[in-house]
């Protein structure tokens, strides 16, 4: 069944709160499935199925922080002072560190305990209390870190500063291997480290990267709600943003298989675990491209066509009940 909206201002608001619902709905069922997948006997899957089922829902963690990042922005963008604003998220970003960090790694205690490994000399109950990172710990480092960047900062500057950011934290992945146990973990934390992570699964700096690629959307829809762009000028924008990324994405991809393939026994192999494709590094614009085409898909078919079925109806119920609504 499908309904049909008029075309009021009322109701184009409503259509454009739905479209970041039904979004936010499809990345926390693209959680949920990751999740789930992790208590899959990965013995009984064919290594290629796990290999594509794997990095498809490596999708979900990229869409949590982006589209965090695309609210965030939002709010930021839209009213008349945001240090009023960021003052409110300061508030949310410490509830989050502070209370649901350790709510968290409570919990998930005896799952992660038994799928971590530390390093020696650390309690290892201590480890998954207080260094454990879930990503809502990355999410209000972002909302503390990012105003400047996106209120006081140009397009183009930010751009340039996010592809600063992913690039200097592959060189570092590539390059620094600390002795010192201290400097290792702050390098985990802060860029990342080769392989599985000891500790750290949401490095700061690749993933604040991410969280900023949410603003160009979030200012799209600010631009809308002060009436200063159409829909369907935003929905033309985005797909833009969003072709231009899936090229480059293709062209980092295979990029990568040429170079392993011919210099994959001369190059240092820390290179390439570096720039393995991952939801930092070559595979992150396959992924926000994804995202903004399917962010576009939905603009369109509720703001200008004004329809939305059962299904997106759901899924914005999802989205707007979600952990997304919190953050």
């Amino acid at each position: 069944m499908t309904h049909q909206l008029s075309g009021s201002i009322s109701h184009t608001a409503r259509n454009r709160i739905l479209s970041v619902d039904v979004l936010r709905g499809c990345a926390m069922v693209l959680v949920i499935i990751q999740h789930a997948y992790l208590s899959v006997n990965f013995q009984s899957i064919p290594s290629l199925l796990d290999f594509f089922i794997w990095k498809i829902t490596g999708i979900a963690a990229v869409a949590f922080v982006a589209i965090s990042g695309m609210m965030y922005s939002y709010f930021l963008y839209t009213r008349p002072d945001w240090q009023t604003a960021y003052r409110r998220y300061t508030g949310r970003a410490a509830f989050l560190l502070l209370a649901a960090h350790p709510v968290i790694n409570v919990v998930s205690y005896y799952f992660n305990a038994a799928d971590k490994q530390y390093p020696s000399g650390y309690v290892e109950f201590l480890d998954l209390i207080v260094l454990n990172f879930p990503i809502t710990d990355t999410i209000a480092f972002c909302l503390l870190a990012s105003p400047v960047l996106v209120v006081i900062t140009g397009h183009m500057r930010r751009a340039a500063v996010i592809s600063a950011m992913l690039l200097l934290a592959v060189f570092i992945r590539a390059s620094m291997f600390p002795v010192d146990l201290h400097w290792a973990i702050f390098k985990e934390l802060t860029f990342g480290g080769l392989g599985e992570p000891k500790v750290f699964w949401f490095p700061l700096i690749p993933w604040l990267a991410i969280f900023l690629s949410g603003s160009f959307a979030g200012y799209a829809l600010a631009c809308h709600k002060k009436g200063t762009m159409e829909v369907s000028a935003m929905v033309n924008m985005i797909n833009k943003g969003g072709l231009f990324l899936a090229v480059c994405g293709a062209v980092l991809v295979l990029g990568y298989k040429l170079l392993k393939m011919t210099k994959g026994s001369t190059w240092n192999h820390n290179i390439f675990l570096a720039i393995y494709p991952g939801q930092t590094t070559t595979l992150l614009p396959v992924y926000l491209a994804a995202l903004a085409l399917l962010f576009a898909v939905f603009l369109k078919e509720m703001d200008i066509s004004g329809r939305y079925n059962r299904l997106f109806w759901l899924l914005s119920v999802f989205g707007r009940t979600s952990l997304f609504t919190f953050v």
